[in-house]
């Protein structure tokens, strides 16, 4: 039975989520405190990866401390990989954090990673490598979709347009899909679907 952790991270309150099933974990926008989002998984739990949403500095500033100590791979969307290499187009706000480990990217559609399977979709918009990662029923959505709002676009490699594309793809998902946003609280693609004007 799967499980789900939620580690409040960084100076814009990232939402770092621990995703476990069966003993295996997989760390989803780890954006700081690598120390306490290591407390939440047990020495006994295996580490099988680490998903990024997408690039930005608050959503990364962990990934390198936790590659070291779980020696796991990193995903994110090929597109979004500049940004984890320049601090100068990954922030809003001069904080800065970089990520020097090796990664992978993601592909579009179903996707085994480790032990888990996901359902990969690209949703660009916010950033051009922005993805919704869904497990079963629960749908990680970084920056794109928020309670009863959406992420800006008007930061390195946003666009409204694209983002107009990524919100109606979003809504024809399931309705009873929860959903983890990168920031604030949890919601359902129903919910938002009713109640949030960009929907």
């Amino acid at each position: 039975m799967e499980k789900i952790s939620q580690v409040i991270v960084g100076i814009y309150q990232t939402n770092c989520y621990i995703l476990k099933d069966n003993g295996h974990v997989c760390i989803i926008d780890p954006g700081k405190k690598a120390e306490r989002i290591c407390a939440e998984i047990g020495e006994d739990e295996v580490v099988d990866a680490i998903l990024l949403t997408h690039g930005h500095f608050d959503h990364i500033g962990a990934v390198d401390d936790l590659v070291k100590y779980y020696n796991c791979p990193v995903y994110i969307h090929a597109g979004d990989e500049e940004l984890l290499r320049d601090s100068s187009i990954n922030t809003a706000s001069g904080f800065t954090a970089t990520v020097s480990s090796k990664v992978h990217h993601f592909h579009e559609g179903k996707m085994k990673i480790g032990t888990f399977e996901f359902e990969i979709i690209f949703a660009p918009g916010h950033t051009e490598g922005c993805t919704l990662i869904q497990y079963k029923n629960h749908l990680f959505t970084g920056d794109v979709l928020f309670y009863e709002g959406i992420g800006r676009t008007d930061l390195y490699g946003g666009n409204m347009a694209k983002m107009k594309q990524s919100l109606r793809l979003i809504q024809t998902m399931n309705p009873e899909l929860i959903v983890y946003p990168g920031h604030g609280e949890l919601s359902t693609i129903d919910h938002e679907l009713k109640m949030n004007p960009y929907l």
